[in-house]
């Protein structure tokens, strides 16, 4: 009976500690969840614009914007403004990833294809 009882001590402080480190886990991944950036790119009027925000609506100042072409090549880069804004005139209207980065380690990419730019194009033209 005595060893019956050391195993369930044994068992009850590892079931402890593995609830633990359970919750500790589970708290960093809520913080984490919370502050994931979001990025929403366009094109219109010739210039691609692009809005980054945290998933609590919160706006993205001064997160770093690069542009890399279709082979990973950067392009440009920029940095948001204090609305979370960023806009240029593309050098090429090809496929293009649309990358940001957040002070806090974070990062968000958005993929622009040629097709969008032709699109935009078209409902440009069609306006007119």
């Amino acid at each position: 009976m005595h060893s019956n009882l050391l195993v369930n001590k044994f068992a009850r402080k590892k079931f402890m500690t593995a609830a633990a480190i359970f919750a500790i886990v589970m708290a960093f991944c809520g913080t984490a969840f919370a502050h994931a950036p979001v990025l929403w790119c366009y094109v219109e009027g010739g210039k691609v614009h692009v809005e980054a925000f945290f998933s609590t609506g919160a706006k993205i100042q001064g997160g770093k914007i690069y542009v890399l072409d279709k082979n990973g090549k950067k392009i440009l880069e920029g940095a948001t403004d204090k609305e979370g804004n960023f806009e240029f005139t593309p050098p090429v209207k090809d496929d293009m990833t649309i990358v940001l980065k957040v002070d806090s380690g974070h990062t968000a990419d958005f993929e622009l294809t040629r097709q969008d730019f032709m699109d935009a194009e078209k409902d440009q033209a069609g306006q007119k």
